[in-house]
């Protein structure tokens, strides 16, 4: 029999600690392994215990949420931290601190019109994540295995994807000279783990970056302009959050809003934002291939897609369409990937131009739009 899955829960609110364990004891060989509502005792506790996954409550007295997050020793003790948060300016903010601390993802702590509607809610949240993780564990231990709830993909596998290294490679480099130059757009789709990773990207565009980057990371509303807000106070380059209407500019960085889906038209003379209700794809809305659907038809062979750590599929159908108008595709690599899910489709059908690891995606990036051959 497999080792169990083990959980610590860490919640000031005994209501909350209860539902948590409640949905947690449902999913198949899961085991608590204890629980607090104290965050200076939880950080002895978790250390002791090590427990595969550890579910936090943000605010907490004494020991907030990010403090417990920060004092735990990463080194000695590898548990992964889902963060339990309020929908509040304050709680998206210090929620990106959490992520960008390490935490691996949050749940939203819900705000329904019935005690037993935010229960039932909150259940289901968790016990979701908590699959996907354990799931996600076990492919870790074993690589041949398939998350059970991820689809193979559409394509058949053809060619092996090329390697890009930190050089660029010598190989038919003539017919890739400046393929992207001034004229392109980049367009980059993220999930789980996405704002720690993008930490580790976005700041590294020098200032003088001649396209516009539009990003999609899966948020609810205010966690996005929060995490706008985090990447603009660390990057040369402007990073907003998506507003409709408005014109897209070279060197900056635009955030879809949560909630929302973000796409490229034209009215005419420029190319601007358009911000719609239209339904999720892939259950996500904002949606990576809403995006880069609307990049493709807009600039066509000059869109750069790159598609980074996070669960699920979304951007695998976008990738086909960027493919399909003669542009690039580039992904992170599974070694630095949070969670290796929406980069494993497209790797697996063969279509992707460059497998990266997460420390060299902007200077792959920036060769792109520059006079060198980056592949």
């Amino acid at each position: 029999m497999a080792d169990s899955f083990r959980i610590f829960i860490v919640d000031d609110s005994l209501i909350f600690r209860q539902i948590v364990r409640q949905a947690c004891i449902q999913i198949p060989n899961v085991e608590i392994v204890g629980s607090s509502g104290d965050g200076r005792q939880a950080i002895h506790k978790i250390q002791e215990l090590k427990p595969d996954l550890v579910t936090l409550d943000l605010e907490m007295p004494v020991f907030s949420g990010l403090e417990v997050l920060k004092s735990v020793n990463k080194t000695q003790c590898p548990s992964k931290f889902i963060m339990l948060s309020s929908v509040t300016q304050a709680g998206a903010k210090e929620t990106i601190e959490c992520l960008n601390a390490g935490a691996l993802d949050f749940i939203m702590k819900p705000q329904g019109s019935s005690r037993e509607e935010n229960m039932q809610k909150l259940v289901k949240e968790i016990s979701v994540r908590v699959k996907l993780i354990q799931d996600h564990v076990n492919c870790d231990h074993e690589p041949s295995k398939r998350p059970v709830n991820t689809p193979a993909p559409a394509v058949v596998p053809s060619l092996p994807p090329k390697i890009l290294t930190a050089s660029p490679v010598e190989n038919n480099c003539q017919s890739n000279i400046g393929w992207l130059s001034d004229q392109g757009v980049v367009g980059i789709g993220v999930s789980t783990g996405g704002p720690a990773s993008l930490k580790q990207v976005i700041p590294n565009f020098p200032r003088d970056f001649p396209l516009p980057i539009l990003i999609v990371q899966h948020m609810p509303p205010l966690f996005t302009k929060s995490l706008a807000q985090n990447l603009n106070q660390q990057s040369p380059l402007e990073v907003k959050e998506a507003e409709q209407g408005e014109k897209v500019n070279k060197g900056v960085v635009y955030i879809a809003p949560g909630g929302l889906q973000m796409r490229v038209t034209n009215d005419g003379m420029h190319k601007i934002i358009e911000l719609t209700d239209d339904p999720p794809e892939n259950s996500c809305r904002p949606a990576v291939d809403y995006l880069f659907r609307s990049l493709v038809k807009e600039y066509g062979s000059k869109t750069l897609g790159v598609i980074m750590t996070g669960m699920g599929s979304d951007g695998f159908l976008g990738a086909q369409a960027i493919k399909k108008a003669h542009g690039k595709v580039f992904v992170q690599d599974k070694e630095s990937c949070v969670v290796y899910g929406m980069p494993r489709f497209p790797t697996e059908a063969g279509i992707v131009d460059a497998i990266l690891p997460l420390n060299q995606i902007s200077q792959a990036v920036q060769r792109a739009s520059t006079q060198e051959c980056f592949v």
